[in-house]
């Protein structure tokens, strides 16, 4: 789910950098901002790169058991696990493209303010097993952005990072399976 819900995502902020930046190809990618040696992968230059930073299991949605059932019996599955996924917006343009890396962030900025929930109907490629998802702004502090690009093992760029709310994993693995209650006029009937 995290590729799909990403993958979704960025096909949508690329139609919409594409519609404001004319031309073929792509504005924005799923990628890592670095290689492992610190070296900015080729194909992420000129581009809005978005990056997972973080994988975050969200306890804090009390236990509600998923049940399916049909005219059979009713299955009790698994909780699911949630996740919330920090996501790094980047614009990785140098040197002389550095005021279009700037556009880009800005325009990439908008999308997500005016586009805060994405759900397979208002997007494009999105999973129907994905409910919704959500997005929020989160301030880093300058020691925390320091933090984080040292982590990485680059220098800073501009970027900014997103809270994806609530991307769920559920297996479809049963945990229970119990018969189906019959009403009192179905009882009746196989009684006599």
């Amino acid at each position: 789910m995290i590729y799909e819900t990403l993958h979704s995502i960025v096909r949508d902020l690329n139609a919409y950098l594409q519609a404001v930046f004319p031309g073929n190809e792509e504005r924005a990618i799923l990628n890592a901002v670095v290689n492992q040696d610190g070296t900015i992968p080729d194909h992420c230059a000129n581009k809005i790169v978005l990056s997972l930073v973080n994988l975050e299991h969200d306890s804090n949605i009390p236990y509600n058991p998923v049940y399916k059932g049909g005219t059979g019996d009713y299955k009790e599955m698994y909780t699911p696990f949630n996740f919330n996924l920090d996501v790094l917006v980047t614009a990785i343009f140098e040197n002389k493209t550095y005021d279009e890396g700037l556009k880009a962030l800005s325009q990439s900025l908008s999308f997500f303010q005016g586009k805060p929930v994405f759900t397979p109907d208002n997007t494009a490629h999105m999973s129907s097993e994905i409910r919704q998802v959500s997005i929020e702004l989160i301030r880093l502090s300058y020691h925390e952005e320091h933090s984080l690009w040292g982590a990485m093992g680059a220098r800073y760029m501009p970027s900014v990072l997103f809270k994806i709310r609530l991307v769920s994993f559920q297996s479809g693995a049963v945990n229970i399976t119990s018969p189906r209650i019959k009403n009192s006029e179905e009882s009746a009937l196989i009684r006599h």
